[in-house]
């Protein structure tokens, strides 16, 4: 019986995901293509890249870990729904590179099959985890709010109407350390406390860590701090029920349709711009860009950041990439297009380089399942959940430092060890 329920989960997933491929192949055609081939989103249809998507789609699909007991089983599903299968659409309708998208598909697989064969990873306890925790949070909690509103003043309603968040986000000064630490509290501190206040089902707590994170988007504009708490509660509920892949996948299906048909019922282009365009379509056409500028042109050897800075190298370029490539394929020097953590890697030091920053990636994924096991999956994925879908638009070396990744394994580090010593008590 339990087989049955295994298969006719798996067949329903695969159901799901085709239905989802089909459909970003519908609105790139009918939303993207159509509004936004001015920003380079064009229609150049390949039939034969197109039968190929689907080969890479079935092989992936094969491979990918269905496995509901490993929160880097829920990782690479999610990554293969956010970053990969749109990159299928981009490389069959705006026939794009086909070499390139071989290659973030061959790393991406494996990926799957080192978390699938890798043995868990064995951790050293500390004792006195559970007052080193709460006074990182309390200390980088009072420091970050207590900077940003003698910075900025008292926070004001104006970042609620999305028509000012440029406005009010130009406006924002950011003091010391405050680059790095704001979205270490509002992606990893907040988002933890949400989300233990959630399983441990304590409102107050619950409110008051949703509170923190209004406050910090209001101060600050960035239109990601405002939905994570709302995120975090969806995936929650989708963990609960252990079936990721087949929930995740009806989900991503109806919404990328359903943002599709808010446009089409209010005329209303700001939610299907967010989700369909900004979230699947954007980074999907910018990693074909990375590709197509750094296979010609030389590579950055990881010289615009630590390691660069580091060992002293100097990148070939006179602006930053992210601007460089903002200008080049956008017109837009202001634009600053960021790119996933597979293309970023390319750009750095091409095959070689993906292939290093994928080991370091399966080796964070294998340390986070091993630190997991004395805690709940479903905290480790809410709070793990935005740094990993941060590197379907970031470099995988950033988002340790900038994006809190490594923030986060202290963390779960430390409560794992806080967790092992209360089942101890």
């Amino acid at each position: 019986m339990k087989n049955i329920k295994i298969k006719t989960r798996i067949i329903f997933s695969f159901i799901f995901l085709l239905a989802y491929k089909l459909i970003l192949d519908f609105v790139y055609i009918k939303f993207v293509h159509e509004y936004y081939n001015y920003m380079g989103f064009s229609l150049n249809f390949n039939i034969k890249k197109y039968l190929v998507s689907f080969m890479w789609f079935f092989v992936i699909f094969a491979i990918l870990p269905k496995d509901i007991n490993k929160p880097s089983s829920v990782f690479l599903q999610l990554h293969f729904i956010i970053m990969i299968m749109p990159m299928f659409t981009t490389y069959a309708l705006a026939n794009e590179s086909g070499i390139f998208l071989a290659l973030c598909c061959i790393f991406f697989i494996m990926e799957c099959l080192i978390l699938r064969f890798m043995p868990s990873i064995k951790i050293i306890k500390i004792k006195n985890s559970q007052c080193i925790l709460y006074g990182i949070i309390i200390c980088i909690t009072a420091f970050v709010y207590i900077s940003m509103i003698r910075a900025n003043g008292l926070p004001s309603l104006e970042a609620l109407n999305l028509n000012k968040v440029y406005q009010v986000r130009a406006s924002t000064k950011y003091p010391f350390l405050m680059g790095y630490l704001v979205p270490w509290q509002a992606k990893i501190i907040n988002p933890f406390l949400i989300t233990t206040s959630y399983i441990n089902k304590n409102r107050k707590t619950l409110l008051g860590s949703v509170f923190l994170q209004l406050i910090l988007y209001l101060i600050t504009a960035q239109k990601s701090f405002l939905f994570i708490p709302l995120a975090i509660i969806i995936i929650l509920k989708i963990v609960e029920k252990n079936d990721f892949l087949k929930l995740g996948s009806l989900l991503a299906t109806f919404g990328s349709l359903g943002s599709f048909l808010t446009y089409i019922i209010t005329g209303n282009i700001m939610i299907p711009s967010l989700i369909i365009r900004r979230l699947l379509f954007l980074p999907s056409q910018i990693k074909f860009y990375y590709y197509d500028f750094f296979s010609r042109n030389e590579f950055l050897y990881f010289s615009e950041g630590v390691i660069g800075k580091i060992l002293g190298l100097t990148s070939p370029y006179n602006i930053k990439t992210a601007y460089m490539m903002g200008l080049f394929y956008f017109d837009k020097v202001e634009m600053s297009a960021n790119t996933g953590y597979l293309a970023d890697a390319y750009a750095n030091m091409g095959i070689f380089g993906m292939f290093s920053i994928s080991i370091l990636f399966s080796m964070i994924l294998i340390l986070i399942d091993s630190l997991g096991k004395n805690i709940k999956n479903k905290l480790i994925i809410g709070l793990s959940l935005f740094s990993i879908l941060s590197l379907n638009d970031g470099a995988l070396l950033t988002t340790l430092l900038t994006g809190g990744l490594l923030l986060l394994l202290i963390i779960l580090y430390l409560y794992s060890n806080t967790k092992q010593e209360s089942n101890r008590d």
